[in-house]
């Protein structure tokens, strides 16, 4: 049986792999760490998503909405309780809107129930509440570059 130590750091690198899948634009990684019946909610912006194919589909549309975003995520805190966790993830995100071509930042939080399955850790409720999101004024001057070539990391989840 995994320690507690061992728990929580999984627990952790499942959230470093979803703001990894954020970065590289890989929406097929960012649902893989919900489990198959797993909850996605963002109070104030629409009902909660249910099923991770579902929340495949609307991660594969915010990827359309968006020509640019990076995802820092803090160091959170995970208190573990058998097969079950809870967590709290702090981030900061960059974007460029496809629609409007405006530059936003934004902090945010992320409260996440956890549950161990066959295959690892996995999400079964993540709420992501936005602190503060700021647009940036668009006489400053922005650039973004193309992503790199990602080397392949085994381990990360996926579908």
């Amino acid at each position: 049986m995994p320690t507690d130590f061992e728990d929580q750091l999984a627990i952790r690198a499942l959230a470093s792999a979803y703001a990894d899948a954020v970065n590289r634009r890989d929406a097929e990684g960012m649902a893989a760490v919900m489990a198959p019946d797993g909850v996605i909610e963002k109070p104030g912006y629409g009902d909660p998503v249910q099923g991770r194919e579902i929340i495949l589909k609307r991660y594969r549309r915010l990827q359309r909405e968006r020509d640019f975003l990076c995802q820092l995520l803090t160091s959170g805190v995970v208190h573990v309780s058998g097969d079950t966790a809870v967590a709290r993830w702090w981030f900061s995100e960059t974007k460029l809107r496809a629609t409007d071509g405006e530059w936003l930042n934004m902090i945010g939080v992320y409260q996440d129930e956890v549950v161990r399955l066959t295959e690892g850790w996995r999400f079964s409720r993540r709420v992501q509440t936005t602190i503060m999101e700021h647009v940036i004024p668009s006489d400053e001057r922005i650039s973004s570059h193309a992503l790199p070539h990602f080397f392949d990391i085994p381990g990360l989840p996926a579908l």
